[in-house]
């Protein structure tokens, strides 16, 4: 089977960290990946890093991008197609050919370029040159760069240009794992659903703290692990919980009442002597149901 390029662009938040901290982010995001698609038979190789982007391989574009939407730490992604060249003439002929493949008479377009490398034009260059060679060969285009209805992206790095037309939005955050274990202490509410959605976020690992199982709680760690399918998510009687001092650093409620959140964090906490973390208390009602939805 044919591999498929991706052009993958981490979250913009990983690139706020020092060095060391981002380098070990960017480990830690691409090893969730390549565990969460071979859960699925399906292999990734990275084949590059660069300023801002990933460059992998994949062996299963179609079924590769659901699963791809679900890794915490993942602004975007797209599935490229590369070439070589060795002058600003060649960038033109490969764009031409691009863009009879993906623009028709009567669409707007913008190109979107990136670079990175050292070459005789900057990213500028390439966007007059090129997109007046297109204009010129297709008939009926105008350029729009505030609202296209078609855009034609690429990276140039060194002397290989990706491109694309299509940016496949990612759930952002930072890579599962990077921060601590927290318990989640789950009745089998939709609201948990949201707090482990946020937890996993942060970066943290989830793991069910089981009150009183029922088919609810079932339901939804089976949701919540779409979000973390390379971890089992081990379920911890809420009987044990003090057993677990050593190994959870926090528990996490689900509580959207401010003053019930209040009052049974601090019972949690006088009681466990964990820190209590509720990350939906305060949460924006909207959001909370654009979460909601997108966990369903």
């Amino acid at each position: 089977m044919d591999k498929s390029i991706i052009v993958l662009r981490p979250a913009s938040e990983i690139y706020l960290k020092t060095h060391f901290v981002r380098q070990f982010f960017i480990k830690k995001l691409v090893s969730n990946l390549r565990k969460t698609l071979n859960s699925k038979n399906i292999n990734l190789t990275l084949s590059g890093k660069f300023s801002g982007i990933l460059v992998c391989e994949t062996d299963n574009q179609i079924k590769a991008i659901p699963l791809m939407q679900k890794v915490f730490g993942i602004h975007s992604f797209s599935f490229a197609v590369p070439f070589t060249f060795n002058s600003m003439q060649d960038l033109k002929e490969i764009f031409v050919d691009f863009a009879k493949k993906t623009l028709s008479k009567g669409d707007s377009f913008a190109l979107r370029i990136s670079r990175n490398g050292k070459h005789d034009f900057s990213s500028q260059d390439i966007a007059v040159e090129v997109g007046q060679k297109i204009m010129d060969e297709i008939k009926g285009l105008k350029v729009n760069l505030s609202s296209p209805s078609k855009e034609i992206f690429a990276d140039v790095i060194q002397n290989t240009v990706f491109l694309y037309s299509e940016k496949i939005p990612g759930v952002k955050g930072i890579p599962v794992g990077v921060e601590g274990k927290v318990g989640l202490i789950m009745d089998g509410k939709k609201d948990e659903l949201v707090s482990a959605f946020l937890m996993l976020k942060r970066g943290c690992n989830i793991f069910p703290i089981i009150r009183e199982n029922n088919s609810k709680i079932k339901a939804n760690i089976e949701l919540i692990s779409q979000f973390n399918s390379f971890t089992e998510l081990k379920s911890i009687p809420f009987s044990a919980i003090e057993q677990e001092r050593n190994f959870l650093s926090a528990l996490v409620l689900s509580e959207r009442n401010e003053a019930k959140a209040l009052k049974e964090i601090s019972e949690l906490q006088d009681k466990t002597g964990f820190v209590v973390f509720s990350p939906i208390t305060f949460y924006p009602e909207q959001q909370f149901k654009e979460i909601l939805e997108l966990i369903k």
